[in-house]
């Protein structure tokens, strides 16, 4: 029995696959498209862009648009507002609810969290494309325990505000809040 060497084999192979032309037609249709999903993938992963529906950060949000109650994981909330009773006039004033610490572990919870208030900044994030709010804690955070998580990037979803916890670039944030009103 005759054996065919790696080069037999593969031209057998082409000469299968494009026997006629209905086959060749299908495989090369394949071929193109296996191409161009590869090429979209390699461009996306280049690019950074996230691909599964992770948060993006927004830099053409006003910041008049974002005042409102967002509610995300594990309870948190945090409503943004334009001065509060306390507050000097004008400030940018939010209280959280069931807020994390910074030492948080991808939902693990085991630091606890706080209800608090004080005054918030919307500011250009540090070296990297997008917006984000700095927080200033007034009360809430315990002393001895980890510091609060106190910066939220500024993202947009369907038009809608979205702030979420930018943990690492190349995994989908654990901290993603909706506006709820």
């Amino acid at each position: 029995m005759p054996t065919e060497t790696g080069g037999g084999v593969f031209r057998r192979v082409v000469r299968w696959m494009y026997g006629s032309m209905a086959r060749g037609v299908i495989f090369s249709c394949a071929f193109v498209l296996l191409l161009a999903v590869g090429y979209l993938r390699l461009m996306n992963a280049i690019s950074g862009e996230s691909s599964h529906g992770c948060p993006r950060a927004a830099s053409d949000l006003r910041q008049s648009a974002l005042p409102g109650r967002y509610t995300g994981t594990g309870g948190m909330e945090i409503d943004l507002v334009y001065g509060r009773p306390s507050a000097p006039e004008g400030q940018a004033s939010f209280e959280v609810r069931n807020w994390r610490y910074s030492d948080y572990e991808h939902g693990d919870d085991s630091s606890g969290s706080f209800d608090g208030s004080g005054s918030w900044e919307y500011e250009p994030r540090s070296g990297v494309k997008g917006m984000q709010i700095r927080l200033d804690f007034d009360e809430g955070p315990q002393p001895g325990k980890p510091a609060p998580i106190s910066f939220l990037v500024v993202g947009g979803g369907g038009g809608r505000p979205v702030l979420f916890d930018d943990v690492d670039p190349d995994v989908c944030p654990d901290i993603v809040m909706n506006k709820s009103d």
